[in-house]
């Protein structure tokens, strides 16, 4: 894993996540059963709320969000990783 945050975020089950203003952004699974997941904008009005960010942790496995395109998202700047 080339993202320490998200290495710690992965191990601590609290992987937060929210569009970084990108537009629609599409995350992908490499692992059979778990569907991909579209992420539409966050509004301008909720850029300061908590509630805007996802917790993958919830849904997903470990081992799911290690082999998704999670990682190349956030280091993008597509996905944006919540510091909670």
């Amino acid at each position: 894993m080339r993202s320490a945050r998200l290495a710690k975020a992965i191990t601590k089950a609290a992987v937060y996540v929210r569009n970084g203003r990108t537009g629609q952004v599409l995350l992908k699974f490499r692992s059979p059963g778990a569907k991909d997941r579209l992420f539409p904008p966050v509004p301008l009005k909720d850029l300061n709320n908590k509630e805007s960010f996802i917790n993958l942790s919830k849904l997903y496995s470990a081992e799911q969000l290690k082999t998704s395109t999670l990682e190349d998202l956030i280091l993008a700047g597509h996905l944006e990783l919540g510091n909670f």
